[in-house]
Formats: C-alpha cells, sequence, structure tokens
C-alpha cells in the first residue's frame, strides 16, 4: 500500500508540473500576441489600414484621448487612418503585459512623426495603455488609453 502512495503521489506532482509548465508557456506565448497586437496597432496607424484594425479591435472599443475625450471603434478608425490624425511613422517600445484567463492589460510607448488634421504637429513618444479580450478568434483590443507626452 505505502509503494502505491509513493507512486500515485509521484505522478500527482509530475501532473501538477506539466500542467503548471503548459501553463506558463500559455501566457508567455499570450503576451507574444499582445505584443504583436500593440506592433500591429502602430503598423495600421502608419499605413491607415482600416481593415486590420477593424479585425483586431472588439466592436466594443473605446479609446480615452489625453483630451478626456472618449471615442468609439469606428470613430478610432477614422481618428487613426487619416481623419484627425496624419502619422507618418509609428513604432512601439517598452512593451509590458499581464495575461489573465480571458482578459489582459499592458501598455506600450508608442513613438510616432505627423500631424493633425488643423497642421498641429504631434509627433513625439506616447505611452498607451491597452486593455484586451480573448475571443473565439484570439486577442482583440477592446480599450486604448492615450497618455500624453
Amino acid at each position: 500500500m505505502r509503494g502505491f502512495i509513493t507512486k500515485s503521489t509521484g505522478l500527482l506532482v509530475i501532473a501538477l508540473l506539466f500542467v503548471s509548465q503548459t501553463f506558463s508557456f500559455s501566457r508567455v506565448d499570450d503576451q507574444k500576441d499582445l505584443a504583436t497586437l500593440a506592433d500591429g496597432f502602430a503598423l495600421a496607424m502608419s499605413k491607415k489600414d482600416k481593415v486590420w484594425m477593424d479585425a483586431n479591435l472588439t466592436n466594443e472599443c473605446m479609446t480615452y484621448m489625453p483630451t478626456g475625450e472618449s471615442i468609439n471603434k469606428q470613430t478610432t478608425i477614422q481618428a487613426f487612418t487619416g481623419a484627425i490624425y496624419d502619422i507618418k511613422k509609428s513604432s512601439t517600445a517598452n512593451k509590458s503585459f499581464i495575461v489573465s484567463e480571458k482578459d489582459a492589460g499592458g501598455s506600450a510607448d508608442f513613438t510616432v512623426e505627423g500631424s493633425g488634421s488643423n497642421g498641429s504637429e504631434i509627433s513625439g513618444t506616447y505611452k498607451l495603455s491597452f486593455k484586451f479580450k480573448n475571443t473565439e478568434t484570439g486577442w482583440k483590443i477592446s480599450e486604448i488609453f492615450i497618455n500624453g507626452q
């Protein structure tokens, strides 16, 4: 009986280690997916890629501007593809994400070159904070908080 308990305990420990390791790899993969979304958003802004934005923002996505204004998904897409901001170049740095089961959050520094529709200069580095939802088709951006330079 004692041998059975020892073997059972050993198998249980191995199973728990396997599950823990698999869970850890999953979180790392999720963080890579979120970093790819942040990079994709930067690229979509400079390429004015409405299709990418439509596919990667949830329908309920809200963007919170440094002015305190909040805009919905469609206005976000219009704003960052030329209607309000004409972004020529955009890149990300200092990305950091925290993942839970169905949600995630994080931030990245976005360095942009461009101007506003009124000709005002908007070039600089901005901290963007994100919230993400894990959907049936993968991670999507559900909220964007834009902090000033």
